[in-house]
């Protein structure tokens, strides 16, 4: 299992319709919106990287509203 945070830029007013929409998808575990250089923060899970890859160019990025994204792969998992 491959999880990573995507970071994502949206344009301005369309932040909730990208959350909405994002959690339409079953890989998210969880969405956040934030202000800052980004406007939503998510956690994904996938199968591996690849299967990573396929679901941002295929389905996250052609969400409406989204200006770009910066995927962060967890490398490892520790708790606090």
């Amino acid at each position: 299992m491959t999880s990573a945070l995507l970071l994502i830029n949206c344009i301005i007013g369309l932040q909730d319709n990208v959350i909405d929409e994002l959690k339409k998808l079953s890989e998210f575990v969880d969405v956040y919106r934030v202000q800052d250089t980004y406007d939503i923060i998510a956690k994904i899970n996938a199968g591996s990287e690849e299967e990573l890859q396929e679901i941002t160019m295929s389905n996250i990025r052609k969400i409406k509203g989204i200006k770009s994204t910066l995927t962060l792969v967890i490398v490892k998992h520790s708790q606090a």
